[in-house]
């Protein structure tokens, strides 16, 4: 498939030059009635470009990657942790006015692309427009996707803006984008293109190598169960304000949610897709033909098209040069994976381990998928994290010894009489704010990074892992938060379904016992789950509680301290963990405020749009 999307995508955009203005599309780009006859997959090979375009504003703040620079997506909510100090004017959101604005959409500060996707909404208007009523199976199938497309760009714009303008036909002649739909006008109009889509997409596409790269019918219903599962907590929880360009009516959260619950229940009832019971290695480039993956972005290496930027993530230890570990987890979220029998408990910080990775044991397997911890190994590397050393000599005195800075990291000394051991762990933790690669806060991120090998010069993408975009653990879970959401509504159709599948989601994924589902258990379930792919900041606004899950709120860090005792013959070593506030870094304390629900509109794109509150 990749060589294949390789050789589309040139076509398709070779019949794309000679466009001009930024909506103009050039006339030869459609092809005349007798070409298609002739060669029914010259119109497929057209519309391939599209996917690259999609991929541009799915989950991303920039560039078509989940993170842009040190920017990801997750440090901006309570999931994850900016390890540096500097960027403090876009980055630090403990300051109202400098949280989302610029980060989201050019609206204070002009500083990332907006997604604003009118562009290749209008390519794809066109192209519907001229093949929608075609007789050929081929090419109607290639609308169907074409209708997928719209609404996923449409998707990604309605919810971060709320009502955006609604187009079905070329925008040629559209001087301005600035006549904003309501709200709940935009998400039917999303709705319907998805129902557009499923009448004309296979279950399975022609090709079958293509089938995760391409919509099918499934991909298609589970962008239904998401987008209709977003509409009806926004209607559930939101409010109506702005002329109905933001919120939804509460009367409408019931039809939706029974649109999410319908649309993943057929996914899950059809047995086409499966959970794997390697959970890391979806992410990380080792089983990108996985039976759960329903709809990814392929990567070819070394082409510079990544979602995934290793190169500002991976540890000092994996990636041996600087500007790395960007973001790490903090000790909250770590938290927050459950032991093994099913309950969510802090780490135990009165007792002492030998080994630093045993105070993570015996807890839901996806924590190891997660994150690397103190003791925890990537690539076959152990990573020696600690604050410091505390040495109890034979007569009774401790003496303590530790990095203050990077610069004494750089120097490497060691504990004396003990020069086995660093003063600090060779990871961390020691006040690092250059972003030299060791962690401030005891972690590091794992997931999403590229663990098939380490490579020789991250800078140049040389990895081809692929970008799981949509998956079956996630209709899981839509179908179970939908199908709780209904039963407050007294709907209890689908109940019964989604606590089957949920359990097994929790066993396969987790190795956790089953749990009866409620509001609380399906969105923790759903927080470990799809942790580090882009949906938390998303499932806060939804739901309405950024405010009571981030607004001046301070996370933690872990800290775990190495002692030797000379008490004893041979002197014995263990670890003990301490929990403490991290440094002053950019995303230390997090903030939030209700305009936050909305992100700004790019009023450069579209003069004389009406902007969303908060945002003038």
């Amino acid at each position: 498939m990749k060589v294949k999307s390789i050789i589309y995508m040139v076509l398709a955009l070779s019949l794309c030059c000679g466009c001009s203005d930024w909506l103009t599309v050039d006339s030869k780009t459609i092809l005349s009635e007798e070409d298609i006859a002739k060669y029914p997959e010259l119109a497929e090979a057209q519309f391939l470009s599209n996917y690259a375009e999609l991929r541009k504003s799915i989950h991303c703040i920039g560039d078509g990657a989940m993170s842009y620079r040190q920017h990801h997506l997750d440090a901006f909510t309570d999931d994850g942790a900016s390890n540096i100090t500097y960027e403090n004017g876009v980055m630090r959101n403990n300051t109202p006015g400098t949280v989302f604005g610029g980060v989201f959409s050019q609206s204070s500060g002009e500083t990332f692309e907006p997604v604003w996707n009118y562009k290749t909404i209008n390519i794809v208007n066109k192209f519907i427009a001229t093949y929608k009523n075609s007789d050929n199976e081929g090419v109607l199938s290639t609308v169907g996707e074409a209708y997928f497309i719209r609404a996923y760009l449409y998707f990604e714009m309605v919810k971060r803006y709320g009502g955006v303008p609604l187009y079905s036909s070329p925008l040629d002649d559209v001087s301005s984008i600035n006549n904003r739909s309501t709200e709940e006008k935009s998400w039917d109009y999303i709705k319907d293109n998805l129902d557009s889509a499923l009448v004309l997409l296979p279950k399975v596409q022609r090709i079958a190598s293509e089938d995760r790269d391409r919509a099918n019918r499934y991909t298609a219903l589970a962008l239904k169960s998401r987008a209709m599962l977003y509409a009806g907590t926004i209607a559930k929880y939101g409010k109506v304000s702005n002329n109905s360009f933001q919120g939804i009516r509460k009367e409408m959260a019931k039809t939706y949610l029974l649109e999410a619950a319908k649309a993943a229940k057929e996914i899950v009832d059809d047995g086409k897709y499966a959970l794997t019971t390697e959970f890391g290695d979806l992410f990380n480039g080792k089983d990108e033909n996985n039976n759960e993956i329903i709809f990814r972005f392929a990567n070819v290496a070394k082409t510079g098209v990544v979602v995934y930027e290793d190169y500002w993530y991976q540890s000092y230890r994996i990636k041996r040069a600087s500007y790395c570990a960007f973001m790490v987890p903090p000790l909250d979220v770590v938290e927050q994976f459950e032991t093994l029998d099913g309950k969510i408990q802090p780490l135990d910080y009165a007792a002492s381990k030998n080994n630093p990775e045993d105070f993570f044991a015996n807890r839901d397997k996806r924590l190891d998928a997660t994150v690397i911890y103190p003791g925890g190994e990537f690539l076959g590397e152990r990573f020696s994290i600690y604050r410091k050393t505390l040495v109890k000599r034979t007569d009774g005195t401790t003496e303590e010894y530790s990095y203050e800075k990077s610069e004494d990291w750089m120097g490497a000394g060691k504990v004396p009489g003990h020069e086995k051991y660093m003063k600090s762990g060779a990871d961390g933790i020691f006040l690092n704010l250059s972003a030299a690669g060791t962690t401030n806060w005891g972690f590091f991120l794992k997931k999403t990074l590229y663990g098939v090998k380490r490579l020789d010069d991250y800078l140049i993408q040389e990895n081809d892992q692929d970008a799981v975009v949509i998956r079956y653990g996630e209709v899981i879970l839509n179908l179970a938060e939908a199908a709780v959401e209904l039963s407050t509504y007294g709907v209890n159709d689908y109940l019964t379904v989604a606590q089957v599948a949920f359990d097994q989601l929790r066993s396969i994924h987790g190795g956790l016992p089953a749990k009866t589902m409620d509001l609380e258990v399906v969105r923790h379930e759903r927080r470990i789950d799809l942790m580090y792919e882009g949906f938390r900041y998303w499932d806060l606004k939804r739901w309405r509680i950024g405010e009571e899950k981030m607004h001046n709120k301070t996370l933690k860090a872990l800290y775990p301290i190495l002692h030797i005792d000379e008490t004893t013959s041979p002197a014995s070593v263990y670890y003990t963990l301490e929990k403490v506030e991290a440094p002053d870094l950019a995303t230390r304390v997090k903030w939030f405020e209700e305009r936050d629900y909305y992100c700004p509109l790019p009023l450069s794109k579209s003069p004389g749009i009406v902007q969303n509150d908060g945002w003038n």
